[in-house]
């Protein structure tokens, strides 16, 4: 019988247990009561949160990390099409146990075939946080972050399409991305035109035109497991900020290196602070593959980097233009992803990767 529901909402007690009774550590030491609280609204996952407060028979009091569904139709429809909701169901089944980075613990996961419906009960991250990536990482943070992402890069590097179930852009459903490109980036252009000037209006135009290429670009040759959302709001950190936890698997894919590295430094952080360091963390990261006996260039880096920089506009204009616009976050959000990733295309001139 599916433990899926349609909102958090929906969460009590006798649900809690019940969806829990054969996890072993909840039938040791019973839950007694429980408090709900919704959490997270407009930090830009697809999804409804909350944090269950649980007191057990012991008197011991355990926190857990709820994830259904969103509420919001669109961005709903985006994450069936895409199968966002099934992806991580899956990692968390079959790949969390053993990827060599932290990553909360599965108490329960179930994605509903039927009706698209998903749950995730999750190890809850007391004690550590995560950023606001309105407000962007400091330079401490992103080098945390990087430290962690060499080993999610070098685990399955050039063997990820050995786990079958792992998707690349070449899936049917990923290549929905080409034509939602093209639907759209008239709505884009209308909430946020006001930071398109002529230039970056022609650099958009050329990019939806490219698209359809960028499905075998990013799905032959040297692949690896990409989370392909590593920025700051999925990522918790220590107080002391020396280790971190990656949470929110939906998009991970088997993808060229160098997209999570773009992402985090691209939509991560303020302009001028990514800036000063970019040059730096592309040698951090860098060295941190070839430390691992990898042999990977600047020249791989950069170009990977760059086109995937272009392809990743897609978070802005089909997020963009399917958020709740009474969501005030939500605007700010994607507001600061353009921003960033226009400009980085500015700076580093990644349009010469498609002329």
């Amino acid at each position: 019988m599916t433990r899926t529901i349609n909102s958090i909402n929906e969460i009590t007690i006798d649900w809690l247990i019940e969806t829990l009774s054969e996890v072993d550590e909840f039938q040791e030491n019973k839950i007694i009561d429980l408090n709900v609280k919704q959490i997270g609204e407009g930090i830009g996952q697809l999804g409804e949160f909350a944090l269950l407060e649980t007191k057990r028979e012991s008197g011991e009091k355990t926190n857990i990390f709820a994830k259904v569904q969103t509420a919001n139709e669109d961005l709903d429809n985006v994450a069936k099409d895409y199968q966002f909701y099934l992806r991580e169901v899956r990692f968390y089944k079959n790949l969390a146990h053993e990827i060599n980075v932290k990553t909360p613990r599965p108490y329960y996961v179930e994605h509903n075939a039927e009706t698209e419906k998903v749950v995730l009960l999750l190890e809850y991250m007391d004690g550590w946080y995560n950023p606001d990536q309105i407000e962007g990482a400091s330079k401490k943070e992103i080098d945390v972050a990087i430290e962690g992402l060499i080993p999610i890069s070098t685990q399955f590097w050039g063997t990820i399409k050995e786990i079958n179930w792992v998707p690349d852009m070449k899936e049917d459903y990923m290549l929905k991305l080409v034509d939602d490109m093209v639907e759209y980036q008239p709505e884009f252009l209308n909430r946020f035109g006001y930071l398109m000037n002529e230039s970056r209006r022609e650099n958009l135009s050329k990019i939806v035109d490219y698209y359809p290429e960028f499905p075998e670009i990013f799905s032959k040759g040297l692949l690896t497991l990409a989370h392909w959302d590593y920025r700051v709001e999925n990522l918790f950190f220590t107080p002391e900020v020396d280790d971190l936890t990656v949470i929110d698997w939906q998009l991970m894919m088997a993808h060229k290196p160098g997209w999570d590295l773009a992402y985090l430094l691209c939509t991560n952080i303020q302009v001028d602070l990514r800036r000063e360091i970019y040059d730096e963390s592309c040698k951090k990261y860098l060295d941190g593959i070839n430390s691992k006996g990898i042999e990977f260039t600047e020249d791989q880096l950069e170009e990977y980097m760059m086109l995937s920089l272009l392809a990743m506009t897609s978070f802005p204009v089909i997020g963009g233009s399917n958020y709740d616009l009474d969501n005030q976050r939500s605007q700010k959000l994607f507001e600061a992803l353009a921003e960033r990733i226009f400009s980085a295309i500015e700076d580093y001139d990644a349009m010469r990767f498609i002329s």
